[in-house]
């Protein structure tokens, strides 16, 4: 095993028990404010949250920086709060705001306060900038040396588990620059592995969190650290359970670890194959799919048919997904050909989507999805379509076109869709001429990337039309593929007014979509616009702002000063105990949601409050992705519309496992309240994403397919259908 004298000393602090007296206590506050008032505290600051550009000074802005410095005050004084829970709370806002120089406010807490949320807001913390002063990144190692002096079993007399599975994974996400570092970090990381093993309570309660660190490790510094054999080999003994019976979460996240760092063995890939554990299967699937999988070629085969008939559908699918992958050139398609007979639709459309890409000579393939892409009822489109765009993959011949023309013209448009999208692979630009001015404005987005490679400056009129639409995504990507083209007074015309008819409704969510109409109309306008910009500078939006004031610099070469208005943000969240969210769609179909008001109270509060007033009733499920998420709750049924003002994010130590639902965003605090259900466990989405529920029954999630609608979604206990 690698060590560096530091990790050395390190992880003898953890093996005796840290030092955890010297650190002084921390101070307790003066004056007491009660829980509730200080929840109602904290949630505003966490609603002021925003980062305001050093440089920016206005009357207003100065009000809001002067409001988060007190913001700030208020936090660091709850943080010494005596009661437990409003600390808690407190120090978690204090994470969120992800400023570096807060740790070492925070560091004291891991001994005087609430360990595992301090051991989560500080890496949260790590988030921000790197403070100037910092540049040997000697932060980071202060912030590890503290973390492994708390992160000790037990942690108190009374032999209760102490807080090492979450010190654990908050170690495993420090920004780490070198592979000492990481080596430090994997030494702690093993050890405590180690330490949780002989003990059985120890094992079953810290031990998936040790491994969910373990793979964070091995994902997050993989340029710059490969885990030590000896980690990989005492991960594959909890993959195998070569010294106990180990816990399914604990052998998932060593599974997942050892596929990250691509030390899955032979013997560890067949104990996941025939494993009881559903995920375990699918992930043995994955390592099957890869170009390094440890077996012979003939062993691989016999595992892959072995879970290409699992009971599970999502194994099913990873197991297509292999196939399509390594099988086909020596062992053909017929498996790919069976599975599209699956009682499971995502299953068969997982086989479908691979056959575009396989066996292009077998005519057997191509007569099947040539009856396949037979034009749908309105109902059951999704079969057909997939056929479609995978018959389009296969260079089809002269039956191609019939087929797509019925698909064109269908009453659904996501049937429309696909057929915009098949279109594109084949180049039939008729099609795509008659869809670009499609009733659904999701179909005319389809075609404008293709019509500009297609036919160049002759495909202007599409995009003008485009341009006098309202949806966010289609005008986002038209202002987009306009890039480099040569200006008109049509083009620099429509854009112009597009951004206008945008900024007027007023939404901050509409950010994305008026920084790329702005950047076209920067480049394709002209000094003579530079008027219609000034109301810009003092948008809603900062960053709309700088450009506005950017674009009119460079036309008329005069320095140009913003005063952003922003948007009034909602009050604090009631206090409330949500019960959970019945989710009923147009197809009978019913789920529900419990929602976690402690870790994410604003979301839950905004989820409520659209919920209750209808808004999302009529939505679908625009998004699904098998073996990854399912997203809905969008207006336009796209990433791009949402409701009118961000949300911010709430990161809290809760993983994206199978069933957690968390929120869609575009970045840090830009969620607009659509959602997503995980459909297996996400590990990669930890700590970027909010988690504010946990949705069920799981095989009715699993069913929920493309445009599935949901009819209402109201606040009861569950019944008959319980998750």
């Amino acid at each position: 095993m690698r060590r560096s004298v530091a990790t050395v000393v390190l992880v003898g602090l953890l093996q005796a028990g840290g030092d955890a007296q010297r650190r002084p206590p921390a101070r307790r506050a003066t004056s007491a404010m009660a829980p509730a008032a200080a929840r109602t505290a904290i949630l505003t600051a966490e609603e002021r949250r925003l980062v305001l550009p050093d440089w920016l000074r206005t009357p207003s802005i100065d009000a809001l920086r002067a409001a988060q410095m007190d913001d700030l005050r208020l936090l660091t004084e709850l943080a010494r709060s005596q009661d437990g829970t409003t600390q808690a709370r407190a120090i978690r806002a204090l994470g969120r705001l992800e400023r570096r120089e807060l740790v070492p406010e925070l560091l004291q807490y891991l001994t005087t306060g609430p360990t595992a949320e301090t051991a989560n807001a500080i890496a949260q913390s790590f988030r921000g900038e790197r403070l100037p002063e910092d540049t040997p990144g000697q932060q980071v190692e202060a912030a590890f040396e503290a973390l492994v002096q708390v992160g000790v079993i037990p942690v108190d007399s009374r032999n209760r588990p102490g807080p090492i599975g979450i010190v654990a994974r908050s170690i495993a996400r420090l920004p780490y620059e070198r592979a000492e570092q990481v080596d430090a970090a994997e030494a702690f990381l093993l050890t405590a592995m180690r330490s949780v093993d002989s003990d059985p309570q120890l094992r079953s309660s810290l031990l998936p969190d040790i491994t969910r660190g373990m793979e964070a490790l091995a994902r997050l510094h993989s340029r710059i650290g490969t885990l030590d054999p000896e980690t990989v080999d005492w991960l594959r003994g909890i993959v195998v359970s070569r010294r106990h019976d180990y816990a399914a979460a604990a052998r998932v996240h060593a599974m997942m670890a050892l596929v990250t760092a691509r030390g899955v063995d032979a013997e560890t890939l067949r104990a996941a194959a025939e494993s009881k554990v559903d995920e375990l299967r699918r992930l043995a699937a994955v390592s099957l799919g890869g170009a390094g999988a440890p077996v012979v070629a003939t062993e691989r085969t016999g595992l892959l048919i072995a879970l290409l008939a699992d009971r599970a559908p999502g194994v099913r699918i990873e197991g297509i997904k292999a196939w399509a992958r390594r099988e086909t050139t020596e062992n053909g398609c017929q498996r790919l050909l069976d599975a599209l007979k699956d009682p499971s639709l995502s299953v068969a459309l997982a086989a479908t989507d691979a056959l575009g890409d396989q066996c292009k000579e077998d005519i057997n393939v191509t007569d099947r999805l040539t009856v396949d892409a037979r034009p749908p009822g309105p109902n059951e489109w999704h079969r057909a379509s997939h056929a479609l765009v995978a018959l389009a993959k296969r260079a089809p011949g002269r039956a191609f076109v019939p087929l797509l023309t019925g698909h064109v013209q269908h009453v659904t448009w996501q049937v429309r869709l696909y057929a915009a999208r098949a279109a594109a692979i084949t180049g039939e630009t008729s099609a795509l001429e008659r869809l670009a001015f499609d009733a659904a404005d999701n179909v005319r987005e389809a075609t404008l990337a293709p019509l500009r490679r297609l036919k160049g400056e002759e495909a202007e009129p599409y995009f003008v039309a485009a341009l006098t639409r309202n949806d966010y995504q289609l005008l986002r990507t038209a202002a987009s593929e306009l890039k480099g083209v040569r200006p008109t007074p049509q083009l620099a015309g429509g854009l112009l007014d597009a951004l206008r008819r945008v900024t007027a409704e007023r939404k901050e969510t509409s950010r994305d979509v008026r920084l790329a109409l702005l950047e076209r109309v920067q480049e394709l306008g002209d000094p003579q616009q530079a008027g219609a910009l000034v109301p810009l500078l003092r948008d809603f939006d900062i960053p709309v702002a700088q450009l506005a004031a950017a674009a009119i610099q460079q036309w008329t070469g005069k320095t140009q000063e913003i005063d952003p208005q922003l948007l009034p943000r909602p009050p604090a969240a009631p206090d409330f105990a949500a019960e959970p969210a019945r989710i009923e769609l147009k197809s009978g179909k019913v789920f529900y949601v419990r929602l976690n008001t402690e870790a994410a109270p604003l979301t839950v509060a905004r989820f409520v409050r659209l919920a209750t007033a209808g808004y999302y009733n009529g939505l679908t499920f625009h998004r699904v992705v098998p073996n990854f998420v399912i997203q809905g709750g969008s207006p336009g049924a796209n990433e791009y519309a949402g409701d009118s003002l961000y949300m911010h994010d709430e990161i809290s130590p809760a993983g994206h496992e199978r069933g957690t639902v968390g929120v869609s965003t575009r970045g840090r605090d830009t969620g607009d309240a659509q959602f997503f259900v995980n459909l297996v466990d996400n590990a990669r989405l930890d700590f970027e994403y909010t988690v504010f529920g946990t949705a069920g029954p799981l095989n009715v999630i699993d069913d929920i397919v493309e445009g599935d609608v949901i009819a209402s979604i109201t606040f009861e206990e569950e019944k008959d259908d319980k998750m």
